[in-house]
């Protein structure tokens, strides 16, 4: 195994210039541990996206189950996309699915803001990024009161 040994100019522009002599493989084994290193910190701040699907005559229990699952979703800091699927003649009935969209987005609040939407083509959709500002409130836990101090009254005798 051969060492490259290497000159490697640190500052130029000072009076004499500062040069080190170093190992070149064992520079490049340091930037690429660099490299992994700050794709492992930025993987952890990465939304993902998760996608919830609905019919457009969804009953009242599975409407609510997919709006606490999206809640849930956006809480843990990941996008949402709720997907209203037309099949065949359910074209028809597109201003439905577009108003049971609408209906979501209102129920889900200031948690999760529109990033895109599609209300064109069969699969209408629409997709929902968590709000940072209700997400930092929501993280911030009250303050839990402590008991008040009960204090006996002197009593008669």
């Amino acid at each position: 195994m051969s060492h490259a040994i290497i000159q490697v100019i640190l500052s130029p522009d000072a009076d004499p210039p500062v040069v080190k002599i170093m190992d070149y493989n064992k520079y490049k084994y340091e930037q690429q541990k660099k490299k992994k290193e700050q794709q492992k910190k930025s993987s952890a701040t990465r939304m993902d996206m998760k996608e919830l699907k609905m019919g457009y005559n969804i009953d009242v229990h599975d409407y609510s189950v997919r709006l606490r699952a999206a809640q849930k979703f956006l809480n843990e800091g990941d996008k949402v996309k709720v997907i209203v699927q037309l099949k065949g003649r359910e074209n028809e009935f597109r201003n439905n699915a577009i108003e049971l969209i609408k209906r979501f987005q209102n129920d889900i609040g200031e948690l999760g803001t529109e990033e895109s939407k599609n209300f064109r083509d069969r699969n209408v959709f629409v997709v929902l990024v968590p709000n940072k500002t209700v997400q930092q409130k929501g993280s911030e836990q009250p303050k839990k009161r402590d008991k008040p101090e009960i204090t006996e009254s002197p009593a008669s005798v």
